[in-house]
């Protein structure tokens, strides 16, 4: 009995090691699908944002859209 409870220890631990980590590599494809389809729209935006943003060309609001993005999507752990 003590064998089989040992042995049932290591595999359930395999177990959960392999399953955090397809876990956690669905959770990071997901972040970065979702981020680049934000910068998609960014582009998309910055042209009619710009009476919103005085003095800025397109790539400076797109710049600063992008980089909020990016600040929102993987500094919020």
């Amino acid at each position: 009995m003590t064998t089989l409870s040992q042995t049932w220890g290591y595999t359930c631990r395999a177990c959960d090691f392999v399953a955090s980590s397809i876990g956690g590599f669905f959770l990071s494809f997901h972040r970065a699908m979702m981020v680049s389809r934000q910068i998609e729209t960014n582009m998309k935006l910055c042209k009619m944002l710009k009476h919103e943003y005085p003095g800025m060309t397109e790539d400076q609001i797109l710049n600063e859209l992008n980089y909020k993005t990016i600040q929102r999507s993987y500094n919020d752990r």
